[in-house]
């Protein structure tokens, strides 16, 4: 083999092996963050809930498709029976993580449509 080839199959082996390890990560649901769990969850839950769970496929109860700065808004403004959530409550880190979560999800349903999700033990 001339260094070319050699250079050529480095970097396709290189390349599987972060392809593999990616979709084995894209196998496992996203964790739930805990700011999540104790301030969305409750309400959020399948089958016994009071809030949408289409939030889990970054879909409104209309089925159009929501944008983070909405879910945002949503978390500190609060929308009929939604609460508002101060900033001592959740803090700038934890919004971005449930907003990180929720896309995530969103991300993980494509392909596991049927996957309710748990929060992390």
């Amino acid at each position: 083999m001339n260094r070319t080839n050699v250079i050529m199959v480095t970097a396709l082996l290189a390349l599987g092996m972060l392809l593999s390890g990616s979709n084995a990560r894209a196998q496992e649901p996203p964790k739930m963050p805990y700011v999540f769990e104790k301030n969305c969850f409750l309400c959020h839950k399948s089958p016994e809930r009071t809030g949408p769970i289409g939030i889990y496929d970054m879909r409104s109860k209309s089925g159009n498709p929501l944008h983070e700065q909405y879910i945002r808004n949503n978390v500190r403004s609060g929308q009929n029976a939604m609460p508002a959530f101060r900033i001592s409550e959740v803090n700038p880190k934890g919004l971005n993580a449930i907003v990180t979560y929720l896309k995530e999800m969103a991300e993980y349903r494509k392909t596991h449509p049927g996957y309710k999700p748990t929060p992390t033990e």
